[in-house]
């Protein structure tokens, strides 16, 4: 297991030498400056949600310089793990508890996680709500509910949410996927874990890079986008490695995606394995936020006790996406919530499909 917290993560192999750090944390200083900006944020974004995100931004080029640059650079080039880690943002004094039941409102009365969400998006981009998660909500509370316990959900906590991008079979899945910590679980046993490709493609062979890079792969739609038996191979039909042949993209769902081929088949298996042999993992404390280039790295989650009363694991989730424009036929008018219709794939024909797979 690789220690996240001393990684160094390098540029693209063809680039120069010169590496960044996983990791950042903010020194005494820099979290003044943080709490002292938390403290001029009087809006609250659950009233006004454009004009608090338009406020972030600014909020962004007034964090340190220092943050500011890392941020950035990690949007240029991402990083040989394609992850990041700010540790030691100002918190939320009072935080109420964790809530139980899904559709419960943030009744926080301040709003420390999602100015951070927000201004740390600016450097990437344009948060995003995807209509049937969470009901379109932009910023999205994840926390752990008896109902979902042992499903293939961020809101279980039973089972290993298993390795995956962001809604891997979207036509305008996340760039960015972005975690904040409000509240550990009791046990400190939650751990997500991730794992980049730009730490294992260089194991494949050209067979299985040739193959990976075909389109010969079918990802099944998410259980809250209404797959509610968790059939796989239900979504569209897309490659698993896409991009540049040197240091490519990847898509992938260990639960849900399959192969159309013996060769994929072949393929997928070979990339559950290099997931597993390259996987790091990082407990999201309170205070910290985790952004992930979803276009290069999977994540997971491990299995934790939930308690369901006020004390349980409670994080702060925002997707990103670097052009927003991109998505505006599908999006619902005046707003940042992509409604993409996913019903064909859901007990329908094949050819139905068409439509979504054009804009893969």
């Amino acid at each position: 297991m690789i220690d996240f917290g001393s990684t160094l993560a390098a540029e693209r192999p063809s680039d120069q030498e010169s590496t960044v750090e996983s990791v950042i944390d903010l020194k005494e200083d820099e979290r003044e400056q943080t709490r002292r900006l938390l403290d001029g944020m009087a809006l609250n974004p659950h009233v006004d949600f454009e004009r608090f995100a338009f406020e972030a931004k600014l909020v962004f080029h007034q964090m340190p310089e220092r943050i500011r640059r890392r941020l950035l650079d990690f949007s240029r080039r991402s990083n040989l793990d394609s992850a990041l880690l700010l540790r030691g943002l100002a918190q939320d004094q009072d935080l109420p508890p964790t809530p139980a039941r899904l559709g419960d409102g943030t009744r926080k009365s301040t709003f420390a996680s999602e100015l951070w969400l927000c201004a740390v998006a600016a450097a990437f981009g344009e948060p995003v709500g995807y209509l049937q998660e969470k009901e379109g909500s932009i910023l999205q509370d994840v926390f752990p509910t008896p109902s979902n316990a042992g499903k293939q959900s961020s809101d279980s906590s039973a089972v290993l949410l298993a390795f995956h991008t962001e809604v891997a079979f979207h036509p305008f899945m996340p760039d960015y996927v972005m975690l904040y910590g409000l509240r550990q679980d009791p046990y400190k046993e939650a751990r997500t874990m991730f794992a980049s490709v730009r730490r294992f493609f260089d194991l494949l062979g050209p067979g299985e890079k040739e193959t990976l890079f075909s389109r010969s792969f079918r990802t099944g739609i998410d259980y809250s986008f209404g797959n509610v038996t968790g059939e796989r191979g239900t979504g569209p039909l897309v490659p698993v490695l896409y991009g540049d042949r040197l240091d490519p993209f990847m898509r992938y769902d260990l639960d849900l995606m399959v192969g159309e081929t013996p060769a994929a088949r072949c393929a997928l298996e070979v990339v559950r394995e290099l997931v597993n042999e390259v996987k790091q993992e990082v407990a999201i404390e309170p205070g910290s936020l985790l952004v992930i280039d979803n276009r290069r790295c999977v994540h997971a989650r491990s299995v934790f006790r939930a308690t369901f009363d006020g004390r349980d694991r409670w994080l702060q989730r925002a997707a990103v996406v670097r052009d927003l424009d991109a998505s505006v036929e599908d999006r619902i008018r005046g707003t940042r919530v992509i409604a993409t219709d996913f019903s064909s794939y859901l007990g329908t024909t094949a050819a139905s499909r068409q439509d979504v797979e054009r804009k893969l």
